[in-house]
């Protein structure tokens, strides 16, 4: 009777609890290319970190580079020689070809390499370039007596290896600063390359923005019995700021001119976290200062950084589809890593996300362990515990149409735990000694005594009917009794 008593009371809490937990329960890629009237033959707008092509026309045809040459000079000279370096200059700035004596230096003249790389950019010195490509390969060779004619072929195999370095698969130099021949060419890609490495050193990016330049070939150092000249010179870029065609961001970088060439343009410009590079080829005066200034305006008016992704964003709310009983049914998603990307307004503006997830539910039904959880069919993503804080449970994409710009991970804000038998029991379990002795406990201890009430008065009844007979049996004559 005892037993029966008790097991009846446990079924009737476990009933109750269950109705009161369901009641308690109930977020390059390349476009069109844009129109910008140029008089350029050949043109290029590449941003400088990201190389990224802004602009290009006709920007992988072979062209003759003529003075913009020497920013890749600039480069090897620095690959191997030091800017404190002093330099006598020698006969080398002797018979130049016709056309390209620039009378930068006289023989016997000390200088420093930083100020022949002035020299070089600034005033444009073609005997610069002679007297720097000379002194490169002196110091390579180990042989301060070689000519300079010989000298010249050891700096071009220098000069095309720091292009193929740099990616520039379609140079071919065999000079220094920029001799008109037919074996001496580059494109605008390959020499927004070169542009790009030269302004990535922060002496030649220096050197590129000057646009007035007064100063001694040694920079104030004394040199016993040197032969020292005070130089003065206006960068020939009529894009600096304060030149005729200034704009207020251009920080260089270099101009060059030859018949064949035409005039040309190499520009660098800066504002705000964004830098751009032109190139432009034989665009007649005042043509290269116009393109280059409608090609740094067209960059700047519509392209930025954006924040594609940012680490820590929640994307969503998802459900879980057996979450434990009276633990969450809902998990945030967020972001794992963040991602900018120069993006033009339009791109951004069609920026989409695709989210995956690697747990997601689709069967109807299926069985786990010993306990079988029920999936959902209704649209909604669900996922499936255990779920670790942290956990990477999927990822992120974003995309410009069908070109992917950045795909990071998913991780869980927090542990959920999943369903199991064990875990129901825990449940009740702690749901009924955490509310017995409270308001919320009412209606177990309700229970609780009609149940027993209810137990009592049948055993009574039991009892009562019982006596009831024993008294009519003992009662009736012998011979009816049975």
């Amino acid at each position: 009777m005892r037993k029966t008593v008790l097991l009846c009371l446990f079924i009737s809490m476990f009933i109750l609890s269950s109705v009161a937990v369901f009641a308690d329960s109930a977020d390059s890629y390349e476009g069109d290319a844009p129109d910008i009237p140029i008089q350029a033959t050949a043109a290029i707008l590449v941003e400088q970190t990201t190389g990224r092509v802004l602009f290009g026309y006709n920007y992988q045809e072979r062209r003759y580079p003529a003075s913009m040459t020497k920013m890749l000079t600039a480069l090897v000279v620095l690959d191997h020689l030091d800017p404190d370096d002093i330099i006598v200059v020698g006969p080398e700035i002797n018979n130049m070809p016709s056309g390209y004596a620039t009378l930068s230096h006289v023989e016997g003249e000390a200088l420093t390499v930083r100020m022949l790389l002035k020299a070089l950019m600034i005033r444009s010195g073609n005997e610069t370039g002679r007297v720097l490509a000379l002194n490169v390969v002196r110091h390579t060779s180990n042989n301060p007596n070689i000519s300079y004619e010989d000298a010249k072929r050891e700096f071009s195999i220098l000069l095309n290896q720091r292009a193929q370095d740099l990616g520039a698969e379609n140079t071919s130099f065999n000079n220094p600063y920029g001799l008109h021949s037919p074996h001496h060419f580059t494109t605008a890609y390959d020499l927004a390359l070169i542009a790009r490495a030269y302004m990535e050193v922060p002496l030649l990016a220096e050197i590129a923005g000057m646009r007035i330049f007064e100063g001694y070939g040694t920079e104030g150092l004394y040199i016993p019995y040197a032969d020292v000249r005070h130089y003065s010179w206006t960068n020939t870029n009529q894009t600096l700021l304060g030149a005729p065609f200034g704009h207020p961001h251009m920080t260089g970088i270099k101009t060059g001119f030859t018949t064949p060439a035409g005039q040309c343009l190499a520009g660098a410009a800066s504002f705000g976290d964004l830098s751009l590079i032109t190139i432009v080829f034989d665009s007649e005066d005042p043509g290269r200062w116009q393109d280059t200034i409608m090609l740094m305006n067209y960059g700047f008016n519509n392209f930025a950084f954006r924040e594609v992704a940012r680490s820590g964003e929640r994307v969503e709310y998802v459900s879980i589809a057996n979450p434990r009983r009276g633990g969450v049914d809902t998990l945030a998603v967020y972001t794992y890593g963040a991602h900018t990307a120069l993006l033009s307004h339009a791109e951004y503006a069609n920026l989409t996300r695709v989210v995956t997830y690697n747990v997601l539910l689709r069967a109807p039904r299926e069985r786990r362990d010993d306990y079988e959880y029920e999936y959902y069919d209704d649209g909604l993503t669900r996922l499936l515990a255990p779920i670790e804080e942290g956990e990477v449970i999927g990822t992120v994409a974003y995309y410009i149409g069908d070109n992917l710009i950045f795909q990071g991970n998913l991780i869980a804000a927090a542990t959920v735990y999943e369903r199991t038998f064990d875990s129901d029991m825990d449940y009740y379990i702690s749901l009924f000694t955490d509310n017995i002795f409270t308001l919320r406990g009412l209606p177990y201890w309700l229970a609780i005594g009609g149940t027993t009430f209810g137990f009592v008065g049948m055993g009574w009844a039991l009892s009562l009917r019982r006596k009831v007979k024993e008294h009519d049996r003992w009662h009736k004559p012998r011979a009816q009794r049975r």
